[in-house]
């Protein structure tokens, strides 16, 4: 993949055993990386789980994750967010 090039990519996160599905957006920056967004949830629902967890929440773009340097190292890091800090937070809400 062209990644520069190509602007925006969805990352995904599907678990079979609890048939639960999720994603992220990857946006290019002119940094040369890529800012990872996840915007699932409702904004409310965004600020009351992220808000004071150190992360940067854009109005648009939703709760910043991280930045990466091409589509596999994001979609690593992704699903192992997904797993170890969305999921558990989620769980306790």
């Amino acid at each position: 993949m062209n990644e520069k090039n190509y602007g925006h990519w969805h990352l995904d996160y599907f678990c079979e055993e609890t048939d639960y599905y999720t994603s992220a957006t990857g946006f290019w920056n002119e940094e040369g990386s890529w800012e990872i967004y996840f915007n699932e949830l409702e904004d409310a629902e965004l600020y009351k789980l992220f808000d004071g967890q150190g992360y940067t929440i854009d109005k648009d773009f939703g709760v910043l994750l991280f930045k990466a340097n091409d589509f596999d190292e994001a979609h690593d890091r992704f699903v192992k967010w997904v797993e170890s800090v969305f999921l558990p937070l989620w769980e306790k809400k």
